[in-house]
């Protein structure tokens, strides 16, 4: 078990002031059988209203509205969190895991993605562990791709990440969530942090046995305890950690900083 202090702060900058500025949060630790939030302070400026919920993965989420006419936007969460090592018993999906089988806009495989599952020649063993099998699938996906920030963007999909041969932790994810779910498995996308980083990071958890347990194909690894999920979802797309829209014609500059560091 491992005690971590995690922080995210986000700034936006307008150009001339706006208003009526709607945003949507998901920063904010997740609790299950392997991660307890100790505590968690968040401050909004400006913030007419705000109010906290859950949306349907189970993720915090903090929605609110600034009305008045204003040219920046501040977020800051901190958080100390205890995370464990293991699997994650979580009941909330198991009655819906047949959305975590099938193919989104981000994850769905096409031919690129199709010829390198038939090279990895999985159906010699088709009643291989699905962890074991997603161990094997992801040292070769590593082996074969290479990150490279700058390439891809968060619409990039699966399928037009393999056929750059590069990209980010996003893409990383996305292209074994569309692998394994070739093979059937109930897999999910997670954002979330690791020490080191100064951004979110994105990994990918399996299903089997009513738990799900983690793998981080950027690093081809399994996840640990200094792994800290914030939100997720089918894709990338179910894990926006922050979100918003204003009226007002004007540019924005936004910078997310993220740290983790050992309590």
């Amino acid at each position: 078990m491992k005690l971590w202090k995690l922080t995210y702060e986000l700034s936006s900058e307008f150009t001339a002031p706006v208003t009526r500025n709607y945003y949507s949060l998901r920063c904010f630790p997740r609790d299950s059988a392997v991660q307890k939030t100790e505590s968690l302070c968040c401050g909004i400026n400006p913030s007419t209203w705000k109010t906290r919920s859950m949306d349907s993965f189970g993720n915090k989420m903090v929605t609110g509205c600034c009305m008045e006419p204003h040219d920046s936007f501040e977020m800051s969460m901190n958080a100390t969190v205890e995370r464990r090592h293991g699997t994650e018993n979580e009941t909330r999906h198991v009655s819906c895991l047949g959305m975590f089988r099938m193919d989104t806009r981000l994850t769905t495989a096409g031919s690129g993605l199709r010829e390198f599952r038939e090279s990895l020649d999985l159906e010699k063993k088709p009643e291989e562990d699905p962890w074991d099998k997603t161990l094997r699938i992801m040292d070769t996906l590593f082996r074969s791709f290479t990150y490279q920030s700058g390439i891809t963007a968060v619409t990039t999909t699966a399928e037009e990440a393999w056929g750059l041969k590069m990209g980010v932790c996003q893409d990383y994810a996305h292209m074994l969530i569309s692998l394994c779910r070739l093979e059937g498995m109930a897999v999910r996308y997670v954002a979330g942090a690791i020490p080191g980083e100064g951004a979110t990071h994105a990994w990918m958890e399996v299903f089997k046995n009513g738990f799900w347990k983690g793998f981080d194909p950027t690093h081809n690894r399994e996840t640990d305890e200094s792994y800290i999920s914030l939100a997720v979802g089918r894709d990338a797309a179910d894990c926006v950690l922050n979100r918003g829209i204003y009226v007002g014609g004007h540019e924005s500059v936004q910078n997310v900083h993220v740290s983790m560091e050992e309590a």
